[in-house]
């Protein structure tokens, strides 16, 4: 009798696997949502629809974006969780949305592990700034000493973003202590920085990188490993004397957990065709923005490090969101 099972649970089981494979073979047969968390305008939706644009040939369907914002991108994230995981459901989504929102609100119900990572799509570096006056710090020595000197502030573009926790990150290896004062978005916060109201600020070069050509903010250093081709005459954090902090915004492809690896892989192979175009990167370029070209098994170790990087300063800092 066992014997009869374990040949009947066998054939079903080639049975499945020649129905998935046939399945996957006919992957995609209609359109794909690619939900994005922010609204129309925003980095995010370009990114997405940068990237929609130049899947859709490729995989032989249209990509549609889907703007799901609300609620610092949870609702976004919890659609796709609840999204049927067959392919046509996918998330663009980055760093804040994946590592600080699920740690700071505990309204949102999901975590990195509710996603497969299908696809590394973009890394968007960032600059400690200061304005461009005869004042102001000219290095990041010089930085250090005035916040150690007397008591300073610095601009973020809101509680628990990527500039807030950038800032923290390098004060805290650099064992000194600010003032941190929120803003709503970067536009806001880098306009007291050239005013002058906040000492310094950590942001991204998408964002201040015209206000640095035009002399109204001067980056202080990069924090990335090697030095920005846009900005080869500023040093890194590693070189200005604060070595192993690195801040980025790591964006990338994901779908709900479940989907099957063969369609995962059509996907996986279809964004390393995108990103290959120079076209494409030429439209990165254009933002400040960096291909993320990495294999799936390094975007997955990039992911880890992130997680380990930005959930635990969440939770040392007491951050909470509403």
């Amino acid at each position: 009798m066992f014997k009869h099972f374990g040949r009947f649970f066998g054939a079903l089981a080639l049975v499945c696997s020649g129905a998935t494979s046939a399945w996957s073979d006919t992957y995609p047969s209609k359109p794909i949502t690619l939900v994005v968390t922010q609204g129309p305008g925003s980095g995010s939706d370009v990114t997405g629809r940068l990237l929609a644009g130049y899947l859709g040939p490729i995989l032989g369907q249209n990509v549609v974006v889907e703007n799901r914002v609300g609620a610092s991108g949870i609702i976004g994230h919890q659609s796709v969780v609840r999204a049927a995981p067959d392919g046509y459901t996918l998330l663009f989504t980055s760093t804040a949305g994946l590592f600080v929102v699920p740690v700071m609100n505990a309204n949102a119900k999901y975590s990195l592990s509710d996603f497969v990572p299908v696809a590394p799509v973009m890394r968007a570096p960032f600059a400690v700034l200061v304005a461009n006056t005869p004042t102001a710090p000219k290095t990041m020595s010089e930085l250090l000493q005035a916040v150690r000197s007397k008591p300073q502030s610095y601009a973020s573009a809101g509680i628990g973003t990527m500039t807030h926790l950038g800032s923290e990150l390098v004060l805290r290896k650099a064992g000194v202590q600010a003032t941190h004062v929120p803003y709503k978005g970067s536009g806001a916060a880098l306009t007291d920085l050239m005013g002058g109201q906040v000492l310094f600020a950590t942001d991204s070069l998408t964002a201040s990188m015209a206000l640095i050509r035009s002399g109204k903010l001067r980056a202080l250093a990069t924090t990335d490993l090697a030095r920005e081709g846009s900005l080869p005459d500023v040093p890194t954090l590693s070189e200005a004397g604060i070595p192993g902090v690195q801040v980025a915004a790591i964006g990338g492809l994901f779908a709900p957990k479940g989907t099957p690896k063969e369609v995962i892989d059509k996907i996986t192979a279809a964004a390393a065709k995108v990103l290959a175009n120079p076209d494409v990167a030429q439209r990165f370029a254009a933002v400040e923005t960096d291909p993320l070209k990495v294999s799936m098994t390094a975007f997955n170790d990039l992911l880890r490090k992130e997680s380990e990087t930005w959930s635990p300063l969440v939770r040392q800092l007491d951050l909470k969101q509403e």
